[in-house]
């Protein structure tokens, strides 16, 4: 059976032909030209069994819908301007879950300013958001672009979300401290839309991080022709001694747990430090973790002396 990643390429094989001045297909929004800049889209659909965990409220499911489109705008320093939403309600749906739901859709558009403009609503077996997303740019950061030498660099520190998932599904243990940020990373996902804007000069290649950072590094070595080196991993606070306590591999938790909804990108050497400058005067916080080499698709971590392969993992539907 193939999984999310064959029916894209299928798709895209057999239809996925775009006039020139248009995005390709495959990245992480849609760009259309238009005579004066671009009109930038963007569509992602949250279904309840894979996108809401236990504890995540109808309200925090609207909200974390339009998160998930503003996570990829962040990451190619697009700003969006409006969303439409269509909805797939269960037979029997309450009065309550359908103001749940508007409330929720209601601060995505006080925290990140965009108007929700319309959608549609539709009978299903569970709760299902489908969020489409519409922005204006003169420019905006593709996923090809890096080349051999340029710095690899994320917007913030991995490992809370799956860490949180981990402890609402499964129950493993945390301190009460760690607990929260973990669980609230999940249920309250919060991409930066400002730290986007303000890295997004400063980036040759970029998308977000919400299928893992090795898939994430993956594909921007496939779509820039390059390979990457990792010289350390941007490993959240707490993040080690959770995984101590529970089992669990802390390399794993970093690399291939996802839902983190940070930007992963490329930037020249020498523009590193003013993007460092550029990200913190908006409260974020830019990492180096590497840089790009001239091994087409290969990417390696050396730390503690030792060198070995990443391997392309992450989310994947359908698998």
């Amino acid at each position: 059976m193939p999984d999310e990643l064959d029916v894209i390429e299928s798709i895209v094989r057999r239809a996925g032909r775009v006039p020139a001045g248009y995005a390709a297909i495959g990245d992480d929004v849609a760009v259309v030209p238009r005579r004066r800049g671009n009109l930038v889209l963007k569509v992602d659909m949250l279904v309840e069994h894979t996108d809401v965990p236990p504890g995540m409220t109808y309200r925090q499911a609207a909200r974390k819908s339009v998160a998930m489109c503003v996570s990829d705008f962040a990451a190619k320093g697009v700003k969006p301007d409006s969303f439409m939403v269509s909805i797939g309600l269960r037979k029997g749906v309450t009065e309550e879950q359908v103001a749940e739901l508007a409330s929720g859709f209601r601060d995505a558009e006080r925290e990140w300013k965009v108007h929700m403009v319309g959608g549609d609503t539709n009978e299903s077996e569970e709760l299902v958001i489908d969020c489409t997303m519409v922005g204006f740019a003169e420019r905006f950061v593709a996923r090809s672009g890096a080349s051999p030498g340029d710095a690899l660099v994320v917007s913030g520190r991995f490992g809370y979300p799956p860490a949180g998932l981990k402890v609402l599904m499964k129950s493993a243990k945390a301190a009460a401290r760690f607990r929260k940020m973990a669980t609230t990373s999940v249920l309250r996902p919060s991409p930066s839309l400002r730290v986007g804007m303000a890295l997004a000069p400063y980036l040759t290649s970029g998308m977000d991080s919400s299928d893992g950072l090795a898939r994430s590094v993956h594909t921007l070595a496939r779509a820039g022709g390059v390979g990457f080196e990792l010289v350390s991993l941007p490993t959240g606070e707490g993040v080690e001694e959770f995984a101590r306590a529970n089992g669990l591999d802390p390399e794993a938790l970093v690399l291939v747990g996802g839902e983190e909804y940070l930007v992963v990108g490329t930037v020249k050497g020498r523009d590193v430090d003013a993007a460092r400058r550029a990200v913190r005067k908006e409260g974020g916080e830019l990492l180096e973790i590497g840089k790009a080499t001239p091994k087409a698709g290969r990417v390696e971590l050396s730390v503690g002396g030792s060198r070995r392969r990443v391997k392309d993992e992450g989310w994947t539907h359908l698998r």
